[in-house]
């Protein structure tokens, strides 16, 4: 993201992101997509993976996914905020959207993607890390 500026500019972005002749700047601009994906699938399984090795009984909503029924888990357990786990639920379905809609998917959303994990990655692993050392 910082390779876009402090600010990670969403003109220099979508530019580079929609580039057919800049290789290098399609090519930092696909490591930000890429880099999105990883993160948010490292977020879901350590929540995942919290919620196992805390004994926690998963959220029953038969309608979500299991890392969004773990986010919501830890907020019921009082790990993370009840706005953190919509914000992460947020944050995978852009994962989702990215990963499934490859070929479609522009570059606003690729960058608000990234803005959104980003975010929700560092509000997550500091509360994580201080909940899951009793575990370990």
């Amino acid at each position: 993201m910082a390779t876009f500026g402090d600010d990670f500019d969403q003109v220099a972005f979508k530019q580079a992101f929609d580039t057919q002749t800049d290789m290098e700047a399609y090519n930092r601009a696909q490591a930000v997509e890429r880099a999105v994906g990883r993160v948010q699938n490292y977020v879901a399984d350590l929540a995942i993976a919290g919620v196992k090795l805390a004994d926690l009984t998963l959220s029953d909503d038969s309608h979500e996914a299991a890392a969004q029924r773990a986010f919501s888990t830890l907020a019921e357990a009082g790990v993370i905020s009840r706005a953190l786990s919509r914000r992460l639920k947020r944050a995978q379905q852009a994962r989702i959207l990215i990963e499934h809609t490859y070929v479609d998917v522009p570059a606003g959303s690729v960058h608000a993607a990234a803005i959104l994990v980003h975010g929700t990655a560092r509000d997550f692993l500091g509360r994580y890390r201080a909940w899951i050392e009793g575990y370990l």
